[in-house]
């Protein structure tokens, strides 16, 4: 009796051990073959990260190190900044990576003129890919160089965000994938820049870049070009705080001009939306039909110019410290002057001088004492339904 005893109770014991190993095994093979959870957002298996005898060092990163782009957030690849890498879509196809944040400004961007590329970001794993707008982080078209999508925006450090590219417009073939940080010049270590300058920057959303100049005495045109960035343009004297000269994007002017003071420093602040612009500085004259490209004046200056009864005229004079008179004659046009020594504030209704009939017949005058090396600009327009032919004259 006891005996059988004995044996049941071994029988017994051996079924249990090998219901462990069976369900140990289980475990075991379902990592190995579908992989834990912990390695979902890692875009893999892995290649050994096993706590037994497994001989591979991988920790779960698996596409990251690869050279070609996921085909799914899952897959994606990490970059870092610095990485620049040509890669090949389809027209339907999209190309996923991941980026750890860094704390710092960052621009993700596609080069080359092959395909029309379209970047999206999430920061939140459980969102992307999703077709919400509002699940966005952001997502960009053509803020790049021709038809390539750039983003720009302060990363946040350590979090992580997925990027996917895909073409648009039915294009396809190879484009590069750039990650990197942009260039951010303060005022305290600007770039040096003087007349036949014509260099090319990128900017982020948020970020500003510092040139400096030192004045020649001549007029000098400062500008930007490029259609990717609304750029906006402010110019300091010195170290002073407040812009002495502005252009917003929403002008419609290229950039800024006036009288440089000979050996007077300028500091030139620029900001804008992400993407390349140049920036430019020449000397140059004007054709008068707007404030930017003001005809340059100067004591003794009179010629004859036609105006239509809509039309206006623009100059600009530079500041001698002396009486200055500004008036038109001929009987033809009955003319107004107006005189600002603001370019920021020409076409409102703070002016520095005004007049319509002082002058012989219907013709202006205006005379002020004006400032030297200060820059004027004198806008000339036709009144009562008048136009033709009248005389500008400086004395």
């Amino acid at each position: 009796m006891f005996k059988e005893f004995c044996m049941k109770n071994v029988f017994k014991a051996f079924g249990i051990i090998t219901l462990v190993a069976v369900i140990g095994f289980s475990i075991v093979a379902c990592d190995i073959l579908f992989g834990s959870k912990d390695n979902k957002d890692n875009g893999g298996t892995g290649t050994g990260t096993g706590t037994g005898t497994g001989t591979g060092t991988g920790t779960g990163t698996g596409n990251s190190g690869s050279s070609s782009p996921g085909s799914t957030a899952e897959k994606a690849i990490l970059v870092t900044v610095g990485y620049s890498t040509s890669h090949t879509i389809s027209s339907s196809g999209e190309n996923w990576f991941k980026f750890t944040g860094t704390g710092d400004p960052i621009i993700f961007e596609t080069t080359g003129n092959v395909v029309d590329t379209y970047i999206e970001i999430w920061d939140d794993y459980s969102k992307a890919g999703s077709w919400w707008w509002a699940d966005y982080f952001t997502q960009d078209d053509n803020s790049g160089e021709g038809n390539n999508a750039l983003c720009s925006f302060t990363s946040t450090s350590g979090k992580t965000y997925w990027i996917k590219i895909t073409a648009d417009n039915s294009t396809k073939g190879a484009y590069t994938f750039v990650v990197k940080e942009p260039t951010s010049n303060l005022r305290a270590n600007p770039i040096t820049v003087s007349v036949g300058n014509s260099s090319s920057h990128t900017i982020y959303k948020d970020g500003t870049h510092w040139f400096r100049f030192t004045g020649t005495g001549d007029r000098v045109f400062f500008e930007t070009e490029g259609n990717v960035v609304n750029t906006n343009l402010n110019i300091y004297i010195g170290d002073s705080t407040d812009y002495s000269y502005n252009k917003w994007s929403s002008s419609g002017d290229k950039g800024v001009n006036f009288f440089t003071v000979s050996g007077t420093t300028y500091y030139i602040n620029i900001t804008g939306n992400s993407g390349t612009y140049t920036f430019i500085v020449r000397n140059g004259t004007g054709n008068g039909n707007s404030p930017y490209n003001a005809i340059e004046v100067s004591i003794g200056y009179s010629s004859s110019y036609t105006i239509t009864s809509s039309g206006e005229h623009w100059f600009t004079f530079n500041g001698t410290g002396n009486s200055v008179t500004f008036k038109t004659t001929g009987n033809i046009v009955d003319t107004t002057i107006v005189v600002w020594d603001s370019y920021g504030g020409i076409s409102n209704w703070s002016n520095t001088a005004w007049d319509r009939d002082s002058g012989e017949g219907v013709n202006a005058l205006c005379t002020l004492t004006t400032i030297s090396g200060k820059t004027y600009w004198i806008k000339i327009t036709a009144d009562n339904s008048t136009s033709g032919t009248y005389t500008f004259v400086v004395e």
